[in-house]
């Protein structure tokens, strides 16, 4: 029997549900680290531009792909180009994109939900900034901890699928949303009025172009580019699912517009909690990974209630890092749901079972097999990092594109119907025709193949382009 397909309650919810999945801890965490890295300002600005260059249209591709099949990433496809069959390899794609991003999001979801149990004991409370990176390293080198999170994120994430749309994923985006963004402005308030704050807003907003120097320019351009894509959570059809809830009552443009603007903002404000504070104690700007939650403990012990204010926001941070977890877990139980038949209880166990495995070695590779990790790569995370960010998105957003846009495709023509379909919202430009045909297309191969070689080719011949 065909699964009754499920809608959002209202816009507000789409919009909602969809900054949820696209902000997570890719704004927070990973965007951060990757601006301490990659030259703070520069890097930022390519995002920014990389948004609205590429990562918005493909927004609108993916959500007027969803709508226009009703179905999933996995099954879109299938139902737009019954015939074609080769374009339902995307699908796929996608399948192996979702859990590629999860095989290394959920363990560094796990991590946010450890540190609220820290907020709740207050353990981290009153400690100089050497013990609270005693406190990190204790806690993603015990193998029971990073397992037990990792557990638990998968358990409560299914379990919110499986009691679906509304009741579920609907539900946990719409509030905790709210709860974080009002923690996210107190706390952007007390880093920028830090003693020794004007040197990380220095680093955030005048450009640094050592790190071009460092890192080769077409290598900054490339991670800026799958940042982009990453902070939308788009190219794998993790969207694709939420336009398949949407009714065809409003045109797509003004709501992925609207999406990709409000992600960046939040971009800004996130950087703007960080960096001011990481230069105020001292942390070193390229901390990595480790930088969010070495930097927020800081800020709160030097606030005063500083337990209050670490708990509220470690429960704002889990619940964000945990909403986007919940909505590429959605797509992954959509999937099970158009492609297989699956209900949806069915589809959440299958689910579950398989991230389990999936996600262990994530879980182990920071402790236990630390030793097992590919070549250049500091453990599994990153590489799981990798195949996502500078594989799979890129890759997979030029393919949503073309589809949208070739003749053998779903062509132009319908996907230009589609996006504007409805009597509400922003019309999206005809005129855009061969922006969207051929110059993101073109931009894309360019960047993803000159930034693959200055990584494993140019750079460790000592050449930077």
């Amino acid at each position: 029997m065909k699964n009754e397909r499920e809608g959002f309650s209202s816009r507000l919810s789409f919009i909602i549900v969809s900054i949820s999945c696209a902000i997570g801890l890719g704004n927070i965490w990973l965007m951060p680290y990757r601006a301490g890295t990659y030259g703070g300002a520069l890097y930022i600005f390519l995002v920014a531009l990389f948004i609205f260059m590429f990562a918005i249209p493909v927004l609108l591709v993916e959500y007027s792909v969803g709508r226009g099949s009703g179905q999933s990433g996995a099954k879109a496809f299938e139902v737009l180009t019954p015939n074609d069959k080769k374009w339902h390899l995307n699908g796929y794609l996608g399948i192996v994109g979702n859990y590629l991003l999860l095989m290394f999001y959920v363990m560094i979801c796990g991590f946010a939900l450890g540190y609220l149990w820290k907020g709740v004991t207050g353990s981290l409370i009153g400690l100089s900034p050497e013990q609270v990176g005693a406190s990190w390293s204790g806690l993603t080198g015990d193998p029971v901890a990073s397992f037990g999170l990792m557990f638990a994120i998968v358990a409560l994430g299914m379990g919110a699928c499986y009691l679906g749309l509304r009741k579920g994923v609907e539900r946990v985006g719409k509030y905790m949303m709210a709860i974080f963004f009002a923690l996210l402005i107190v706390l952007l308030i007390r880093s920028v009025t830090l003693p020794g704050a004007y040197e990380g807003l220095a680093f955030l907003f005048i450009p640094n172009l050592d790190a071009m120097r460092e890192h080769g320019t077409f290598r900054i351009i490339h991670m800026a580019m799958g940042q982009s894509l990453f902070s939308l959570s788009v190219g794998i059809g993790s969207m694709t699912v939420f336009g398949s809830y949407v009714k065809r009552e409003r045109r797509m443009f003004k709501d992925a517009f609207t999406v990709g603007a409000l992600d960046l903002s939040i971009i800004i404000l996130c950087l703007l909690m960080i960096f001011p504070a990481a230069f105020a104690f001292d942390i070193p700007r390229t901390a990595g990974e480790a930088l969010l939650f070495l930097t927020l403990p800081n800020i709160f012990n030097a606030m005063p209630g500083s337990y209050i204010w670490a708990l509220l926001f470690y429960i704002g941070l889990a619940f964000v890092a945990f909403s986007t977890a919940v909505a590429v877990m959605e797509n992954l139980t959509a999937i099970g749901m158009d492609k297989f038949g699956w209900s949806r209880s069915k589809s959440a166990l299958v689910n579950f079972i398989l991230l389990i495995i999936l996600c262990t070695p994530s879980a182990f590779t920071r402790n236990i097999w630390a030793g097992f990790v590919p070549p250049t790569f500091p453990h599994l995370g990153a590489f799981f990092t990798y195949l996502t960010m500078e594989l799979a998105l890129p890759i997979g957003a030029l393919l949503y594109v073309l589809y949208c846009t070739r003749k053998n495709g779903w062509g132009w023509d319908n996907f230009i119907k589609e996006a504007n379909a409805g009597s509400e919202g922003w019309v999206f430009p005809v005129s855009l025709r061969f922006y969207m045909t051929y110059i993101i297309p073109i931009a894309i191969i360019f960047i993803l193949i000159f930034g693959q070689v200055q990584r494993w080719i140019l750079t460790p011949m000592g050449i930077l382009i």
